[in-house]
């Protein structure tokens, strides 16, 4: 007995993908055996466990499938299934496959805990569209670019770097264990401002910005005051003039908000009264934020990940929430008044799903367009964290999540970690477990703050685990490698740019910068040293991912992925993308060659393709054979895309 289910085909499952509350959906099963099977059944988890059987639909010479209809819950969740088949005297289980990716799943003879996955979403769960047809850049405010001001009132110890260019100090913190993060390069407002033409022609229309607020630190997450922009960085003037500008030219802002935790030395804990006697937590409990932290019968106070200087909050204490969220003069609601579009969540999976709906709720009631993203590093439709399954994607919290797995699907596969079938299983495993309002809105990055530089990793060169910081910081690809990294971050920008999702370039990548983890991947944006070929590839692949809404909110389909290459199709045909907006029709074929040789490729005939494609990004017009099919002739290296 063979039996067979893919959940990516609509044969077996059909509407493919997560649904709404209460949509119907089909599922079917095929199975192969020499008589008749006694009985099919759909075992179905939703919180309880359902047994329904599955009529047969068609059966002949051996074959016979058998579908079931089932209504999903009203409610949003997560509802899981896999299938027992009983002919031929024995009894078989068809689950998911050991990867749990979805697709193709695996037959064994016993049951199994490896169930696939159907999202179910809230029916009225909406984001915003001019976030679905964005490219995001990544700025870390202290090391993008410095206009000269006066810094006034910056009330923390603090050390300015006399040069842009000159090495990053590593002092010791001077009252916790740790570094001090203290030196400043003084990027600031002013200065991203006299950059917002170059960032225009680089083709980007968000800024994310990693936090601004007042704080100890360079890296400003541990917050010493929501309610004010740093003095280094400039003024809440400046801030609303950034925000003015930068939508007057087309390109919204971000923010981070940090709001698991708060720095240690802020007005809320106050530990070094650095804010005043007597106004913070650590003075007393019975202090306006006393109520805010986590604290221990010794005296002692909970804090992220055991950084003392950085305190953990109750999230969901009244007062808290209050301040953060509730009311006209909220932090969330007083930024998105002076101009934000949205927040970025740090760490999400430290945040109760219920301050993250309340979050929501509160910054659609003062911009029903601003966007929500939160920072998950892993499948946020299934994230279970401190032993509960998150509610990132049923539709009252996130809008958007930090692409982390399509960031190592690409650098695995551009490495020859993973074949291309890998890289495909692993990205449509994300498509079928996301709603699409998400899945388009998916925060498609190569690298972050919190990251290797994406062009250091690309090159493959050796890295020792024994390396002093020093030696980090020195740190420098060779030529051999740097050429090798240039290459594959080209393929890299190119499949970033024309996959579904919005993509996200990281300050600096653009530019070839290179650096290890933090602090070395966080150096000032090197102006004076800038690979000018790099620059305008990524320009190009801005500039074919903006001129085509296929590329932005069309369909997705892989058309081949084996060993090195990947070629997948994206279209809107009548008049209409994914969301059923009005759109221009264009089909795109996206081919990537990532080996190091040429190589021919025979793409299989595909409805609705033009007889014609031309070679809009690289490539030649190329045409189909009489079989219907397009034969690709790929260079080494290459990255290529057909436009018909």
């Amino acid at each position: 007995m063979e039996v067979y289910h893919n959940s990516r085909e609509e044969k077996y499952r059909f509407p493919k993908g997560a649904v709404p509350g209460g949509a119907a959906v089909r599922l079917s099963v095929e199975v192969k055996c020499q008589t008749q099977p006694q009985a099919v059944i759909l075992r179905l988890w939703d919180g309880e466990e359902h047994l329904i059987s599955m009529e047969q639909t068609s059966g002949e010479n051996g074959v016979f499938l058998y579908s079931a209809k089932v209504d999903m819950p009203q409610s949003a969740g997560l509802v899981w299934y896999y299938f027992i088949v009983k002919a031929d005297g024995k009894s078989s289980y068809y689950s998911n496959n050991n990867n749990r990716l979805g697709g193709v799943g695996q037959q064994s003879d016993y049951p199994t805990d490896i169930s696939y996955q159907i999202t179910v979403y809230d029916k009225d769960f909406k984001t915003p569209d001019w976030f679905k047809k964005s490219i995001m850049y990544q700025i870390f405010p202290d090391r993008f670019f410095k206009e000269d001001i006066e810094i006034k009132n910056k009330l923390n110890q603090y050390r300015m770097h006399d040069d842009w260019y000159e090495p990053m100090f590593f002092d010791k913190h001077p009252y916790e264990n740790g570094p001090a993060c203290n030196d400043f390069y003084g990027g600031n407002l002013k200065g991203i401002m006299s950059k917002l033409d170059y960032l225009k022609k680089l083709g980007i229309s968000v800024i994310y910005l990693n936090p601004v607020f007042e704080a100890f630190s360079n890296h400003r997450y541990d917050t010493g005051d929501y309610s004010k922009i740093d003095p280094i960085l400039g003024s809440e003037k400046d801030f609303k003039e950034l925000c003015i500008k930068a939508e007057g030219m087309g390109i919204r802002i971000i923010l981070d908000g940090v709001f698991s935790h708060t720095g240690s030395d802020s007005i809320y804990f106050n530990k070094y009264k650095t804010y005043g006697d007597g106004v913070g937590a650590s003075q007393s409990y019975d202090s306006p934020y006393g109520k805010w932290f986590q604290w221990n019968d010794d005296g002692s106070y909970n804090s992220w990940w055991g950084c003392s200087n950085l305190p953990n909050v109750n999230e969901l204490e009244p007062t808290y929430i209050d301040y953060i969220m509730n009311g006209e003069n909220a932090i969330i609601k007083k930024w998105l008044k002076l101009g934000a579009s949205g927040w970025r969540l740090d760490v999400a999976d430290e945040l109760p799903d219920e301050f993250i709906k309340i979050l929501r709720r509160e910054v659609k009631s003062q911009k029903d367009d601003a966007v929500v993203i939160g920072e998950v590093w892993e499948d946020a439709s299934n994230k279970v964290s401190y032993s509960r399954q998150r509610e990132y994607l049923f539709g009252d919290e996130l809008d958007s999540v930090m692409n982390y797995p399509f960031k190592d699907g690409v650098i695995g596969f551009l490495t020859g970690g993973i074949d291309a079938e890998v890289f495909s299983d692993k990205m449509q495993s994300i498509m079928e477990n996301y709603p699409k309002e998400v899945l388009y809105s998916n925060m498609n990055l190569l690298g972050t703050h919190d990251t290797r530089r994406v062009k250091t990793v690309l090159s493959g060169q050796y890295i020792s685990d024994e390396m002093s910081r020093e030696e980090k910081s020195r740190f420098c690809l060779d030529a051999a490698n740097e050429t090798l990294a240039i290459k594959r971050l080209k393929l890299a920008v190119f499949i970033q740019m024309t996959f579904v999702g919005v993509p996200c370039i990281y300050y600096g990548d653009e530019i070839g910068m290179q650096g290890l983890e933090d602090p070395f991947n966080r150096r000032p944006y090197t102006w004076r040293c800038v690979d000018t070929e790099l620059l305008d590839f990524y320009k190009a692949a801005a500039g074919f991912r903006n001129s085509f809404d296929s590329l932005k909110t069309g369909g997705f389909e892989v058309l081949y992925a084996k060993d090195g290459v990947l070629v997948y199709l994206r279209r809107i045909s009548g008049g209409r993308d994914e969301f059923g907006a009005k759109a221009k029709n264009s089909v795109v074929l996206c081919a990537v060659n990532r080996s190091a040789t040429d190589c021919t490729v025979e793409i299989p005939t595909v409805s609705d393709i033009p007889a014609e494609l031309t070679g809009y990004f690289g490539g030649e017009i190329i045409n189909q054979t009489d079989k219907g099919t397009f034969v690709l002739n790929l260079n080494a290296f290459s990255a290529e895309g057909y436009v018909g």
